[in-house]
């Protein structure tokens, strides 16, 4: 009787694991089409019949481009209000990137009170502007430059 019991459990158990996998579809025994019916499908077509086909292809894709620049206009604001059943697409606008003028780091005379650097064959402390630049610190082996709102760093030795 208890070897009975035993086969039944084991019989379930290996049908319950068929049927979790067959649920999660890793099933080993799955059949696959390895060849299409009837061989490949080949369709001839015209070079007159390909390119109507093209301008019909161009004209749905200037169509589609026409809409959304459409959508763009759309959502505009107009006297600070836009329609709140359309979602706002913002165009990212490209900041202009800031090149730091051309300085050439020639030396540094390190001081723990006023190190000096040596900028296009002139000696500047922290604080000083050169072209545009400002110093802001001035370390042993390179300077810190700030130039419009970014900070730019100045090796020594590249």
């Amino acid at each position: 009787m208890a070897r009975r019991n035993a086969i039944i459990v084991v019989v379930l158990a290996v049908a319950l694991v068929g049927v979790w996998l067959w649920v999660l579809g890793v099933v080993p025994f799955k059949r696959t089409l390895t060849e299409l019916p009837g061989g490949p499908i080949v369709v001839e077509v015209s070079p007159e019949e390909l390119r109507e086909r093209a301008e019909v292809t161009a004209r749905s894709l200037t169509s589609w481009l026409e809409e959304q620049e459409e959508l763009s206009k759309r959502l505009v604001y107009h006297k600070g209000k836009r329609d709140p059943f359309l979602i706002a697409v913002k165009k990212k606008e490209e900041s202009p990137r800031i090149e730091p003028p051309k300085l050439v780091l020639k030396g540094i005379a390190y001081d723990k009170t006023e190190p000096l650097a040596l900028i296009n064959d002139r000696v500047v402390k922290q604080g000083d502007t050169i072209e545009g630049a400002r110093i802001v610190k001035i370390y042993f082996d390179r300077v810190v430059v700030r130039h419009g709102k970014k900070e730019f760093i100045i090796k020594l030795i590249d």
